[in-house]
């Protein structure tokens, strides 16, 4: 059978379960990942603890910057607690065109506390501020408006990879082409060997979600920052045996699951997962392939969707398509496997990783 069958027949039973953007909305929710109940799914409304990365200097507000009302701008995305706006932005004086930016605004009727979100949002704008690398979305700015509600200025990404999977869907297109994915693969992973090696940070939630693309995949960013860890300087763990790892139970690593010590290869777990978002279109752990070829699988009582099940398979590796791939998706496929290895110490460091890419022919 090929993929794309199988891949139509797996999303059947996904939409007699729940629609496709609800299925992927319901498992994109940020939430803490508590060792000692992993089938929690609520977002925290603790505060934050604002020592995860220490700044050299508090985070304080850019020059007032007049964002209109959220009514006003073109709403791009959402997230845990918080919403992204397009602001196009005015000619200049000799009358060219200027980019447009994203605002990261908070979502007022977020289950989360106002003050928790603030306080994620103005520590994302710390680490932006600091950091500069060309697959990691650009700080703009931090501000106020005049209610007090903090919101962050970023590049505007255009598109999400979330987004992207959704439309493929739709359109009922298969897999990515194998030089996409090869684009997204070197990006993130230079992107984290910047993070890892130079910053000594972890970024904590890698996801489709969390990868921008612009154009026809002419250049992937990174972003979403608000839950960032400190590593120690020999990237074997958490530079704050205090701090507790926050991310998406589906692109959880094993180690998070099982409150083992956090390294640099919990992000490379997460990334190895992004990249069989590309090659499956499904949330990762939600489906299993072997399962789907019997159409008996799929109960008509969408109320029977085992989700304790799926939450089990945290942490794991999921298993890739029984399809006759092209020779261009073979490096690719062997960097998912070797990525969401459940031993972290069997995982490449992002630096491998992208000397193994580069070292091939560019697709």
């Amino acid at each position: 059978m090929q993929c794309t069958e199988k891949a139509d027949r797996k999303r059947e039973g996904i939409l007699e379960l729940k629609t496709v953007n609800e299925q992927r909305a319901a498992f994109n929710t940020q939430v803490y990942v508590k060792m000692s109940d992993v089938t929690t799914f609520s977002t925290p409304v603790h505060n934050l603890k604002k020592t995860r990365v220490s700044l050299n200097d508090s985070m304080s507000s850019s020059p007032m910057i007049n964002i209109p009302p959220s009514p006003f701008l073109k709403k791009l995305g959402w997230g845990t607690g918080i919403s992204v706006y397009l602001y196009e932005r005015s000619p200049k004086g000799d009358g060219s065109g200027r980019s447009p930016w994203a605002v990261k605004k908070l979502y007022k009727k977020s289950v989360v506390s106002a003050e928790v979100m603030s306080e994620r949002l103005e520590f994302e704008a710390g680490i932006l501020k600091k950091v500069h690398h060309p697959n990691i979305v650009g700080f703009r700015g931090y501000s106020k408006d005049k209610k007090g509600s903090p919101y962050l200025i970023m590049e505007n990404g255009e598109k999400n990879l979330y987004d992207l999977i959704e439309a493929r869907i739709e359109e009922n297109k298969g897999h990515f082409p194998a030089k996409h994915i090869h684009k997204v693969a070197v990006s993130i992973l230079s992107a984290l060997k910047y993070l890892h090696t130079e910053q000594k940070l972890l970024h904590g939630d890698i996801k489709s979600a969390n990868v921008l693309v612009i154009g026809d995949f002419d250049s992937v960013k990174l972003c979403d920052f608000g839950v960032s860890l400190k590593l120690k300087d020999d990237l074997s763990g958490l530079k704050d045996p205090d701090d507790r790892y926050i991310g998406t139970p589906a692109w959880s690593c094993m180690e998070a699951i099982e409150s083992h010590p956090i390294t640099d290869k919990a992000d490379i777990y997460a990334f190895g997962l992004v990249l069989w978002e590309m090659i499956t279109l499904l949330v990762p752990h939600t489906l299993d392939y072997e399962s789907s070829e019997d159409e008996e699988s799929f109960d008509e009582d969408a109320e029977s969707f085992d989700e304790d099940a799926s939450q089990c398979l945290f942490g794991t590796r999921p298993p890739l398509p029984d399809c006759n791939f092209g020779p261009e998706y073979q490096p690719l496929l062997e960097l998912i496997t070797t990525c969401t290895d459940e031993n972290p110490d069997l995982r490449p460091s992002a630096s491998l990783g992208l000397e193994a890419l580069q070292s091939i022919d560019t697709i």
